[in-house]
């Protein structure tokens, strides 16, 4: 059976290539010093690989599942939104006829307007 091991080692080192030597001299028993901690860990491969693609299929999956969630609720939205309105309840909007011949005129007559529609609408 193969297994796959991954050995981590921390060091103090100037760069990458410092570091790399560290670790090769390290592995190779040239050098006792420089290394802080090693850790190691084995995996035999075939449980490597049934991990790998469960969760990438688990991935794949759920990505796919939202897409087709998302696709229905368009459908259903579609249908909802055309059985009802677009708006707050509750929620009116007074626009008087406007006439816009002078920018002076305009701005008195839709203050007389405006007036009039909102104390008809308190009425109510």
């Amino acid at each position: 059976m193969k297994f796959k091991t991954i050995i981590e080692l921390i060091c103090d080192a100037a760069d990458k290539d410092d570091a790399m030597n560290i670790a090769g001299d390290y592995l190779r028993g040239e050098e006792d010093f420089g290394v802080r901690s090693m850790r190691c860990t084995t995996i035999s491969l075939r449980t490597q690989r049934v991990i790998r693609y469960t969760a990438t299929s688990l991935v794949a999956l759920l990505f796919f599942s939202v897409l087709i969630c998302r696709f229905i609720s368009q459908e259903k939205g579609a249908e909802f939104c055309s059985q009802r309105s677009v708006g707050l309840g509750s929620t009116y909007t007074v626009v008087p006829e406007l006439k816009t011949g002078n920018d002076e005129d305009f701005k008195a007559d839709w203050e007389k307007k405006k007036d009039a529609a909102v104390l008809e609408y308190l009425k109510k």
